[in-house]
């Protein structure tokens, strides 16, 4: 545990230092490059396996903690094959779930185990009866029923949902939280301490999820000649670097958070690294710099002044 905080600490005395506003193809593989050793390392320094089932009841965020270590690293890796097939920018999706999972995570470890239990086992039924139910909204019984789902079985799944509805009410009661049924995401990062990182990160990774205008306007990059393209090299090199840039870090975020459930959450490490193994790694990452959301370039904006 010790060398992970020492390499929390090194990012954040070095993360500062800001890279160039524009990523040179260059540099995006040597970030690509950068990223696939920091995965290796990552493998290393935590090794997300089986988990028990005792351990689990006990406390549901010990399974939290196990997904989502597993899908932060396996994203990282799927990040890295994306960009070295200029497919990068897809990336930015994946890094609207890394960032959810360190506010929720953060704010889970920061309840009692009690409430914790209560809350996390409610928001599980509400989404698996909603999904359910959604199912057999739209195929119909008579499928649901080739499906193997008995009438009898959703309906009890219709009584379980209004009753998960009516228990979560009554929780919004209690924790005041914002938003309607669900506790809204700016609610969960401010019990998280994290509010700064979602104002910058939440909405705008979600436009990479969701029909947004103002992303389809901001992928239309116009020419002199009066063409306009949505597949600019540039930008999409931009993307990418920005979400290889991201993942590392939220997973880095995610150390913190969840460091002190790993060991009754079937996480586990190579004892023999120490801060000599990951220093040079983490350092080679941070002379990168980091990489900006908005490109300078979406507002006509250049070194030299606004374009004219």
């Amino acid at each position: 545990m010790d060398r992970l905080s020492k390499a929390s600490n090194a990012k954040d005395e070095t993360s500062k230092n800001a890279g160039d506003p524009v990523d040179t193809s260059e540099n995006l593989m040597r970030r690509i490059q950068a990223v696939e050793e920091f995965v290796e390392l990552a493998d290393r320094l935590i090794d997300v396996g089986d988990l028990k089932w005792s351990e689990v009841e006990a406390d549901y965020r010990r399974l939290a903690v196990n997904a989502c270590l597993r899908r932060q690293i396996e994203s990282m890796t799927a990040a890295t094959v994306l960009a070295r097939r200029d497919l990068g920018h897809l990336a930015v999706s994946f890094v609207r779930a890394s960032l959810e999972d360190v506010l929720y995570l953060g704010f889970f470890g920061s309840l009692p185990l009690e409430d914790s239990q209560e809350l996390f086992l409610l928001l599980g039924n509400w989404d698996a009866t909603r999904s359910l139910l959604a199912q057999r909204a739209y195929v119909g019984d008579d499928v649901m029923k080739d499906l193997w789902y008995p009438e009898g079985f959703l309906d009890a799944a219709e009584l379980k949902r209004d009753e998960v509805r009516s228990s979560l009410k009554n929780l919004q009661k209690r924790y005041k939280w914002s938003g309607g049924t669900l506790p809204a995401a700016d609610w969960i990062a401010e019990r998280a301490g994290k509010k700064e990182l979602y104002d910058y990160l939440h909405a705008a990774t979600s436009r990479a999820l969701h029909f947004s205008a103002g992303e389809i306007m901001r992928r239309g990059w116009g020419h002199p000649s009066g063409r306009m393209t949505t597949s600019k090299p540039e930008f999409r090199s931009h993307l990418a670097s920005f979400a290889l840039d991201q993942l590392w870090r939220l997973h880095v975020e995610s150390w913190d958070v969840t460091s002190p459930f790993w060991e009754s959450a079937g996480v586990s490490g190579d004892d023999n690294l120490n801060f000599s193994d990951t220093e040079p790694v983490l350092n080679r990452l941070l002379s990168l710099g980091k990489v900006p959301l908005v490109h300078a370039h979406e507002w006509n904006l250049t070194p030299e002044g606004p374009l004219r």
